[in-house]
């Protein structure tokens, strides 16, 4: 009977732990090492082509991405926090040349989805990481 009784108890904890969720503010830290590598080919796009990219999206952390261009440039920008020259490695997908960021963007006309791997300074470097980065994976809405 003792058995039954912690077998139903480990049961229902077991359960409860399954249900419970985090928060969803769209934001997921990833904690598996990740790099951001300058890619060795770009994908040439032209200036025609790129110019539907050029918006703002909004992002599920609630910031916001601005994609600009300069001459034959693109440029990112996430909230203030600098902006980074982008090149394509494919169809949809941009890095930028100081390896902070990470796109892929999908259009649909007027709307967009995609995700954004962003790589931000490490408050605590663990040992051994090289890198000092976390990143941040948010998706565009």
């Amino acid at each position: 009977m003792k058995n039954l009784v912690l077998i139903l108890i480990a049961s229902m904890c077991s359960l409860a732990a399954m249900a419970q969720t985090a928060p969803d503010n769209g934001a997921v830290t990833i904690t598996a090492p990740l790099r951001i590598d300058a890619p060795s080919q770009y994908h040439r796009m032209h200036p025609d082509e790129y110019y539907d990219y050029l918006r703002s999206y909004d992002l599920s952390n609630g910031m916001t991405l601005n994609l600009f261009g300069r001459g034959t440039k693109i440029y990112a920008e996430v909230g203030e926090q600098g902006r980074h020259e982008l090149v394509a490695t494919a169809q949809n997908v941009f890095v930028a040349m100081d390896q902070q960021l990470k796109m892929t963007i999908n259009l649909h006309g007027d709307d967009a989805s995609g995700e954004l791997l962003m790589a931000l300074p490490s408050r605590q470097v663990a040992k051994g990481d090289a890198s000092g980065k976390q990143f941040l994976a948010v998706a565009f809405r």
